[in-house]
């Protein structure tokens, strides 16, 4: 055989399966969707750690081994989403594109800005090697992606974020995974009413403008019987909405169409409010009902309002760190989330004065305070986590915004990435990975996701 018919039997060789029959073996078959590098060097990684019964109950990026389905293809089968009639052909086309990676399980419960990925973060969980019964932990827990994920996996988890709307919203989506929902039910058939209610006692929001909170007695501290009613409003909540995890979940719902309302003159903030409900509603009765059909215990997690800098968790007592720091040379949270914030009744100045990024007055010296504060929370989890534990950290490329915040060109810069990594011998740790990332949809604020993996000595 000449040179020339042996490389022409080998391209056929290998185009005849593809890049899947080099990387995986044949009885495993992808998510649909997959496009990117870094998922299937993920992929790759779950293929060689995990057995076939791991992979069909906490994998990631398989859709079949063998003839059994996996619980995430599952738990994302269906409908991605159900949105509002009037919802852009842009942000259906959006979350159908997501319905693997995103758009499942209570994740789609509020938009929350830089939250993580969490298709890949059940991917990290896997990388780690946690397993059921050990406990995994966020620091920085933001809409609470690592929580939800850990839960759904079987892991226990703590989750601290220095934001009281975080703490709420994590909780909230926790609890939608279990909570019964026929009083949601009700809330919708009795949606004006309720929409009402909360008007009254949480703020209103003209269409197209700035929205403040009427938060000088927020209600979110008062008796559940208060819920009901109260002199001089035309109404309150159903009384089979009273409880805690109900009207939370309805408070984000609000929360959540009120920031649309400040966004768009398309709808009323009726509309708004009655679609998100009924988008929410669908979210938690499709997870609800896959994990009632599939054998799997939701594991405890716990969200607490905490700062990452002085975790309230006892020393050697985590399994698996997994976070990624705040955006803040990007992202404005305080800004962002200064309604939600008000609502609960959060006092704004204070909180500035102990968000990781946001302290510290002159450009110059809010950089200084964000890598003292980053230092410390890198010891921070090296105190809480066990020897020989993993500390996973998702962080974004800064360079143009630190560039102009130092008077400096973003090549002449290091990154947050770089920083961290120069950082991390200090506290006992070694680099095991890095991978890298990209981004969509924020290309002109961060380009570029690292993943960098670390081992406590």
């Amino acid at each position: 055989m000449t040179p020339k018919e042996q490389h022409s039997k080998h391209l056929s060789s290998l185009s005849s399966g593809g890049l899947h029959s080099v990387l995986f073996p044949g009885h495993l078959r992808l998510i649909p969707g997959i496009s990117d590098v870094y998922e299937l060097e993920l992929a790759f990684f779950e293929s060689r750690l995990l057995t076939d019964d791991e992979i069909v109950r906490r994998g990631a990026y398989f859709a079949h081994v063998g003839e059994r389905p996996t619980y995430h293809a599952q738990i994302c089968s269906g409908e991605a989403l159900r949105l509002p009639s009037f919802s852009s052909a842009r942000l259906r086309s959006f979350f159908e594109s997501k319905q693997f990676k995103t758009s499942y399980a209570t994740h789609g419960l509020f938009p929350y800005r830089g939250k993580f990925h969490p298709q890949m973060v059940k991917a990290l969980i896997n990388v780690m090697g946690l397993k059921p019964g050990e406990t995994i932990l966020d620091p920085m827990m933001g809409s609470g992606t690592v929580l939800i994920e850990a839960s759904l996996m079987g892991i226990r988890s703590v989750g601290t974020d220095i934001s009281p709307f975080c703490q709420f919203m994590a909780q909230t989506k926790l609890a939608a995974l279990r909570m019964p929902l026929d009083p949601i039910r009700i809330a919708l058939r009795d949606c004006k009413s309720v929409f009402s209610y909360f008007q009254e006692n949480i703020g209103t929001s003209k269409p197209g403008s700035k929205i403040r909170p009427r938060h000088s007695n927020p209600f979110f501290h008062e008796p559940a019987s208060d819920y009901i009613h109260r002199p001089g409003m035309a109404a309150g909540l159903p009384a089979a909405c009273v409880s805690k995890p109900t009207r939370d979940f309805l408070v984000l719902a609000y929360l959540d169409s009120a920031g649309y309302s400040a966004r768009t003159t398309r709808n009323t903030p009726y509309d708004h409010f009655r679609g998100i409900l009924q988008r929410y509603l669908f979210a938690a009765e499709k997870i609800q009902k896959v994990l009632g059909s599939v054998d799997l215990e939701l594991a405890p997690a716990t969200p607490l309002e905490g700062d990452a800098r002085c975790l309230p968790v006892q020393d050697s007592s985590i399994d698996g760190v997994l976070f990624s720091p705040p955006y803040s040379f990007a992202i404005d949270y305080l800004k962002n989330d200064s309604f939600h914030l008000e609502a609960l009744g959060a006092n704004l100045e204070a909180l500035k004065e102990k968000m990781i990024g946001l302290r510290g007055g002159m450009p110059r010296q809010r950089f200084e305070f964000y890598k003292s504060d980053m230092g410390t929370v890198l010891s921070e989890c090296a105190r809480v986590l066990r020897p020989g534990g993993y500390c996973t950290i998702v962080v974004g490329t800064n360079d143009n915004q630190i560039g102009r915040m130092l008077g400096l060109p973003p090549s002449k810069v290091p990154g947050i990435d770089e920083l961290l990594l120069d950082m991390s011998p200090l506290y006992g740790f070694h680099t095991i990975l890095k991978l890298n990332r990209q981004i969509t949809g924020m290309a002109n604020t961060m380009r570029t996701e690292h993943i960098i993996i670390l081992k406590l000595e």
